[in-house]
């Protein structure tokens, strides 16, 4: 009996098997992912504020990083721009109340909401009314506030239902 064949087809058979198995031991693939670029939108700009507000001799102005506050010996006027989400905030900051705590008014017309309030305060220097409108587009508050002593006529002569009304976005 001839066994060199056996061996000879066993020993094939190891070598390929060893070839085989070194062939998966040599360097490994590397993988390379290649991720999406999302482009993240910028915030919007705010939009142009459009409000008739009367102008009057001594009136200071105040610049403030939300805005500008025309003040007088009659009134105070705040022009504000803030971000929108938290509606109860932004009421809060403009005369220091809730919204709950208002009695609002609230339309909208072009996508635009309108909150109009009114309020009255007791302060160091007496008491005060305060008038505001707040336009939410969804990404800001615009905000137009009047505060002026609950006594005195010296801001008669200005038709603050005209200056309300004339607050609108550009």
């Amino acid at each position: 009996m001839d066994l060199s064949g056996g061996m000879f087809l066993k020993k094939s058979m190891l070598l390929g098997m060893l070839l085989l198995l070194l062939a998966g031991c040599g360097s490994q693939e590397t993988f390379e992912t290649v991720a999406d670029v999302l482009d993240v939108p910028a915030a919007a700009q705010p939009r142009e504020i459009l409000v008739d507000l009367p102008g009057e001799e001594g009136q200071e102005v105040l610049e403030t990083p939300t805005g500008q506050f025309y003040l007088t010996e009659d009134y105070e006027i705040g022009v504000e721009v803030l971000e929108a989400g938290d509606l109860d905030a932004t009421f809060k900051a403009l005369c220091g109340r809730r919204r709950e705590d208002l009695t609002v008014m609230e339309t909208a017309a072009d996508g635009i909401k309108r909150y109009e309030f009114v309020w009255a305060a007791t302060g160091e220097t007496g008491d005060r009314l305060g008038r505001g409108t707040v336009l939410d587009d969804g990404n800001y508050h615009y905000c137009l506030t009047v505060q002026r002593p609950a006594e005195g006529t010296g801001d008669a002569q200005i038709v603050w239902s005209q200056v309300f009304s004339s607050f609108s976005l550009v």
